[in-house]
């Protein structure tokens, strides 16, 4: 397989791995309805092909450069590595920017770059079953791609991570038996066609089929469908081998011995033209000078242009693909600077991660110009093994340390805790359970404040609304819900009907019971509209501070998975592998650097003091066993209220932040949702207010202003 055509093919495919990425934003069904545009649907499912044909390459490259160069193996990881992590690096900072500017810091700072540690990992691979090869060195790759796939799967990494990595093996294989690979080529062609269509087909289609069969175990289902998309991928990546391959090539021969396409060690670049011989330069040159005839020419240019920084191009694209999308990376950012229309989106995303890339390539070569001719920077990188495992030994000395002073710290914020307990949380019995309420003010109505689903510490945590709430003669119950704050956990499944009853008994307890208001913040408004529901005589009216809707479970479900029971299967398995790096944090101490900013949340609410406590609430029940209970079940709640209208009788406010109601969360209108639960305009109603979703916690007066002005319009009256 020639190294020229197959970097050729790799800058087409690495343009259509772009397309892939806009039509994911623009053109997928998951996309929200209000920003889903036609065009690029074609391009939705199959990116998994395209990078399928990167890991062949790769894999063929390698085992071809084995067979050809004597002493291959030496230094073999840091020719692999160095420009590889040098763009890597350089990508990620211009990412990391990007991100920062636009509040968006999470990692991976750039969502696409898992074909990088996947690669990575291939080499590592490669390298240890190769470097001394025997008869199972195949054998011992696939094992190592086995263990890759399976820490995959437990880790929770979208399939992409793994149904195309097969591909690699395939291309090693290829290579290794390469008269075998292209003898009755035509045959071998319409085999692997109908392998690729077969595989395609029904794994885009499998969520219909199993549910035509009745199959409720998705777990079954995955397994199947990645099965059919690494036959998909192999089959592709095979075509297209078949395709470019003429004639196998002689033992000796150079061509296609480093047909790596996405990484070229910073070693290879510096030694081709002391490799080369006068009469390889010539034969080149006659045929650039046979290439650069007419339109052939340039399209040889074109695709030796982008072939040539494939690499770059992956990393880049996406930055433009996010900025110009309907929203920046996820539905919880504003969007940077949306383009509407597709063909514009897609023109302006090519020309600019071209140029971007192109600057990146530029760079590249800059620090190989200097790598080839600076002692200095020559001895970096032949040290960077040991640098390595310095840095590796400081981050051990570093996180050991750390949580040591990280555990001291929570232990002395454990007496805070203590403190604000005694001083200010009450317990009463409900079904042999404690649970922690706070209590304050005097009035004829009693405002009941329901934290939402991420709040660790209700009664901390609302305090601030609370203590604006009590300054306005208005009677303040917080509840803590079981298994989070204060609370003893209790047993039960965490549905709508489980948390109304929960209220309900808490509230009978304190003796609360009439003129009731009940203050939802989020997810906790679902289970205020089944306490409605239940308890209507109790209530004399509700102020849902962001509060769901219904069609959240339609906008979790549809487009993103198949069916609820998916939905399910891979709700469960996020949620206990985000328990599991929570233990983790917490073990090493780093959690302390996922806590909120309580500076920024609670400024002016007087409770500084407990700030530290309010930090340990944090760490002891986001993401225990009561939180995971809770989210999992966010699908069922939302859904078992669908269709939820008020009580024409019920005075009702739902106030909206502007940041909510103008991005569009979760793809949502929230205002023409909260209008189809009012059924009566004169006593309910939908208020704007300045803010984010945290506005309960760093503006309560907002809220208690509201709440006063809605006991006098609509209460006392």
């Amino acid at each position: 397989m020639s190294k020229t055509r197959s970097k050729n093919i790799l800058g087409i495919f690495a343009v259509l791995i772009m397309l892939h990425h806009l039509g994911q934003k623009v053109s997928a069904a998951w996309v929200p309805s209000a920003f889903r545009r036609h065009g690029l649907e074609p391009f939705v499912p199959i990116g998994y092909l395209l990078v399928a044909f990167f890991f062949f390459v790769s894999g063929y490259g390698l085992i071809k450069s084995a067979r050809s160069k004597d002493d291959y193996f030496k230094g073999f990881l840091k020719r692999r590595m160095n420009r590889l992590l040098m763009v890597f690096v350089l990508t990620n900072i211009i990412w990391g920017a990007v991100r920062i500017v636009y509040s968006n810091m999470y990692l991976p700072t750039n969502p696409y770059s898992w074909y990088v540690y996947t690669i990575v990992v291939m080499y590592f691979g490669f390298f240890f079953t190769y470097r001394r090869e025997r008869k199972i060195s195949f054998l011992l790759m696939t094992a190592w791609l086995l263990g890759y796939i399976i820490v995959c799967y437990i880790l929770i990494k979208g399939n992409w991570w793994y149904n195309s990595i097969p591909t690699f093996l395939l291309g090693i294989y290829v290579a290794d038996h390469e008269e075998k690979a292209v003898d009755k080529k035509t045959l071998k062609l319409i085999l692997c066609a109908a392998i690729l269509l077969l595989g395609f087909i029904v794994s885009e289609n499998i969520g219909s089929i199993y549910q035509a069969l009745n199959i409720k175990d998705y777990g079954i289902v995955n397994f199947a469908c990645v099965v059919l998309q690494m036959l998909a991928s192999s089959a592709f990546s095979f075509i297209v081998y078949l395709l470019l391959a003429g004639k196998p090539a002689l033992k000796n021969q150079n061509e296609g011995a480093d047909s790596e396409s996405s990484v070229k060690s910073i070693e290879e670049d510096m030694e081709k033209d002391k490799e080369k011989s006068q009469s390889d330069k010539k034969k080149n040159k006659e045929e650039v000078q046979s290439d650069n005839k007419g339109v052939k020419g340039l399209a040889q240019k074109v695709l030796a242009f982008y072939g040539g920084m494939t690499l770059e191009f992956y990393l880049l694209h996406g930055i433009y693909v996010q900025v110009f999308g309907h929203h920046f990376i996820d539905d919880k950012t504003k969007p940077v600077c949306y383009i509407e229309n597709v063909l514009v989106y897609t023109l302006v995303t090519f020309v600019l991660a071209t140029a971007t890339a192109f600057a990146i390539k530029k760079a590249g070569d800059f620090i190989i110009y200097f790598y080839g001719r600076s002692p200095m920077f020559q001895k970096i990188f032949t040290d960077f093994k040991r640098y390595v495992i310095i840095l590796a030994a400081i981050f051990m000395v570093i996180t050991i340390g750390y949580s040591i002073h990280r555990h001291r710290l929570s232990d002395d914020s454990s007496d805070k805790v203590e403190k604000y307990k005694t001083e200010y949380i009450k317990n009463v019995n409900v079904r042999g359970t404690d649970v922690s309420v706070y209590t304050a003010g005097e009035g004829e109505y009693t405002a009941v404040l329901l934290g939402s689903d991420e709040d660790p510490c209700s009664t901390m945590y609302l305090r601030p609304l609370a203590d604006c709430l009590e300054k306005k003669n208005i009677k303040v119950v917080i509840i803590d819900y079981p298994g989070k704050g204060f609370s003893k956990d209790m047993d039960g499944e965490r549905t709508t009907e489980f948390f109304a009853d929960y209220i309900h008994d808490t509230l009978d307890a304190l003796g609360e019971n009439e003129n009731l208001i009940l203050i939802p913040n989020q997810i906790s408004a679902i289970y205020a509209y089944r306490y409605i529901e239940k308890y209507p005589d109790t209530v004399a009216g509700l102020v849902a501070v962001d509060g769901a809707v219904p069609e959240l479970a339609t906008r979790f479900l549809d487009g993103n998975f198949s069916s609820v029971y998916e939905y399910k299967w891979y709700l469960k398995r996020i949620t206990r592998l985000n328990a599991i790096s929570q233990k983790l944090l917490k073990a090493t101490g780093y959690i302390s650097f996922q806590t909120p900013l309580y500076d920024y949340m609670f400024y002016g609410s007087g409770l500084k003091e407990y700030y530290k406590a309010m930090e340990e609430m944090y760490i002891r029940n986001t993401l225990n066993e009561p939180h995971q209970n809770e989210y999992i079940n966010i699908y069922d709640n939302c859904n078992a209220v669908s269709g939820y209208t008020l009580p024409q009788d019920l005075p009702a406010e739902f106030l909206l932040d502007n940041t909510l109601k103008e991005n569009k969360y979760y793809g949502i209108t929230w205002v023409n949702q909260y209008n189809r639960m009012i059924t009566n305009d004169e006593i309910q109603e939908i208020t704007v207010i300045a803010g984010d979703p945290n506005v309960i916690y760093y503006n309560p007066s907002i809220i208690a202003k509201q709440v006063e002005d809605f006991i006098t319009e609509q209460l006392a009256n």
